[in-house]
């Protein structure tokens, strides 16, 4: 069951608290319910043409973030938001699942000290009992439209995947395929198509790598890395070809 976009109150399923972020501490975590401004909900947002979503607090206009500040999770903007998959599991009860990161938000219930009056949320690998939440719809305010990752609006529904990086994926066992191969390959991914894929489709080419069977397959964030090295060579090399 898809969850439509909307204002919702997000509760930990374990206490019932509920999911906020404190701007004060700057902080995301579960707190009772105390009527705070802090406790308006959040806004949760679905990117045009996909099943894919960002939450931003309601109060402060943060999103929550792709990763941990230290061993805190603070709030993002846009631009750093984490993209998810909500994974219904049964009524109101989702997983909330980064993707690219292939990690769960979970609220594990563990105080860092007797003193704080919240648990500070993060994120797990795994998806035990803790990372369920109830999502509870308040009204269909979605807040403002999220902004295109690119410039083109082409869906994630339409990738196709190149049968010779099938074929290339597919004949390697998974303890062979190196980290440079991974690149490798998924360069080939984003590259082959006469189109270039959009930001949500070069998510969805790492995800299909992972399923099928590849180890050490990039992070978005790692593969923006290996672009932004590729391109630095490029130009140094065109520079170095310039002044000869």
């Amino acid at each position: 069951m898809t969850l439509s976009p909307g204002t919702y109150i997000i509760h930990d399923t374990d206490l019932d608290w509920i999911l906020s972020y404190y701007t004060g501490t700057d902080r995301i975590g579960t707190w009772q319910i105390n009527g705070a401004a802090d406790q308006k909900g959040w806004y949760v947002k679905r990117y045009p043409e996909s099943s894919m979503y960002a939450i931003q607090s309601i109060a402060s206009k943060k999103y929550i973030p792709t990763g941990l500040d230290g061993t805190n999770l603070r709030g993002a903007e846009e631009g750093d938001a984490a993209v998810f998959h909500l994974e219904h599991q049964f009524k109101d009860f989702y997983l909330i699942k980064s993707i690219g990161t292939d990690v769960y938000l979970n609220h594990p219930n563990v105080k860092p000290n007797s003193m704080d009056s919240y648990y500070p949320s993060n994120f797990t690998k795994d998806a035990p009992k803790d990372c369920f939440w109830r999502f509870e719809r308040i009204s269909d305010d979605a807040g403002s439209s999220l902004k295109p990752k690119t410039d083109t609006s082409e869906p994630v529904s339409s990738l196709l995947v190149p049968q010779p990086v099938v074929d290339a994926l597919s004949s390697q066992g998974s303890s062979n395929l190196r980290t440079d191969e991974m690149h490798f390959y998924t360069d080939m991914l984003f590259n082959m198509p006469r189109t270039p894929f959009i930001w949500t489709q070069r998510i969805a080419a790492l995800d299909w790598a992972r399923k099928l069977g590849a180890s050490n397959v990039p992070t978005m964030e790692s593969y923006n890395e290996y672009e932004r090295r590729l391109e630095s060579a490029l130009r140094s090399k065109n520079n170095k070809n310039q002044n000869e």
